[in-house]
């Protein structure tokens, strides 16, 4: 209870005691008169929080990670009492942006708009409610005050940002009778994609030398890859990796990580399954870039929820895996569990990539491991939250 209202009551019992013992008719006009101001205050205020109503929209309800996204604010007073004081703060998930919440105090008069517009960077993925506006207003006297929520179903979807890859060196294997071949994807030399001028490093095997004596200069053929190609992509949920993540940037990083590599894959027509577990198991399967979308619709919704292993969750559905699958992990950090299950997968004979995302200058420790999993052949990459993944990932 406040000072003011303390002595409000004060006030309006001594008022109450003065008229009672004193008697006349000065005494009992201070006590309507204070009557008169508690009843106008209480009402006003009752009245203001029925009376007030928002509209709320924004310019892009689709957003990717690191865009801006405007949102126009408009609160209407419908009630013929004028807001002399409102507190106004806009409830944005703390999750959506580093931004603080600001409060800006406004008043409002009878019948009239509050008109504002709010930017907010967008730093995490996600679907979020931004429909909310707090206010905390008062009557004129300051004998009374109410918090009021007013409400609109706005939201955004903020993807996680795509980095669109070059080239992923994916190394599977794949037997003709009994002779194994570990190549980067597999090409289709019986379906011609296009030609493109030839750079070093290209195969004299692939140069078309019909366009080449035309044209003067060498050109080479690009093929199409093969669908038999496949790949299982693991990402590592297991929320106590999490539990130094306390601004979700690893998480993120990961997110990211884990989509660029399937946008490669599917605009370069490769089957690709992908399996993780939040609260439950969570598993897409595509093969061609028409399925990219429902990848990304995913990534906006995942969180890590459960203590789930990976270690195990691969074991078990190694037991479904096609022979000559490439297998991809993407992980905050190893354990003993994971590293059993990476190395039963090349006991097996599976190719496999580890992908490891964290915080290396601060967490030196993730690198444990590494070195045993390296010695048996496991393709390694470490990306760090400021690392460009386009770059690493080449």
């Amino acid at each position: 209870m406040t000072k003011k209202k303390i002595f409000s009551i004060v006030l309006f019992t001594t008022f109450l005691i003065f008229a009672l013992f004193v008697g006349g008719g000065f005494p009992y006009l201070l006590l309507i008169i204070t009557i008169m101001i508690y009843g106008y205050s209480y009402y006003s205020v009752r009245k203001i929080s029925k009376g007030l109503n928002g509209i709320f929209w924004t310019d892009k309800a689709f957003l990717k990670k690191g865009e801006i996204a405007n949102i126009s604010y408009k609160i209407y007073n419908s009630c013929f009492i004028p807001l002399v004081y409102a507190e106004v703060e806009v409830d944005i998930p703390k999750r959506l942006t580093n931004q603080k919440n600001e409060k800006n105090v406004h008043e409002l008069k009878p019948y009239s708009t509050l008109n504002f517009i709010k930017k907010l960077t967008c730093d995490h993925r996600g679907i979020f409610d931004v429909g909310v506006v707090n206010i905390e207003t008062g009557d004129i006297f300051g004998l009374f005050r109410k918090k009021i929520v007013v409400k609109d179903n706005l939201q955004l979807t903020v993807y996680p940002k795509v980095h669109k890859l070059d080239s992923f060196t994916i190394t599977g294997t794949e037997f003709f009778g009994s002779i194994p071949t570990t190549q980067k994807f597999y090409e289709d030399y019986t379906s011609i994609k296009d030609l493109r001028k030839y750079q070093v490093g290209d195969s004299l095997k692939k140069v078309n030398w019909k366009v080449t004596a035309k044209r003067g200069d060498l050109f080479v053929k690009n093929y199409d890859i093969s669908t038999n190609v496949e790949i299982q992509l693991f990402l590592d949920f297991q929320i106590d990796k999490y539990k130094h993540d306390t601004y979700g940037y690893v998480e993120e990083k990961i997110v990211e990580c884990v989509v660029s590599i399937i946008h490669y894959s599917l605009y370069n027509r490769v089957n690709t399954d992908f399996i993780t577990y939040t609260e439950k198991k969570v598993q897409l399967h595509g093969k061609d870039s028409s399925m990219f979308n429902k990848f990304l619709e995913m990534a906006v919704r995942i969180r890590p929820k459960k203590n789930i292993s990976l270690g195990d969750v691969i074991i078990n559905e190694s037991r479904a895996l096609s022979p000559g699958t490439s297998i991809i992990i993407v992980t905050p950090e190893l354990d003993k569990k994971l590293i059993s299950a990476i190395l039963k997968l090349k006991k097996l004979g599976y190719s496999v990539i580890l992908i490891i995302v964290n915080d290396f200058q601060k967490y030196k420790n993730i690198n444990k491991g590494i070195d045993i999993l390296e010695k048996t052949g496991v393709n390694i990459y470490k990306i760090d939250i400021e690392d460009n993944i386009t770059n690493v990932l080449r």
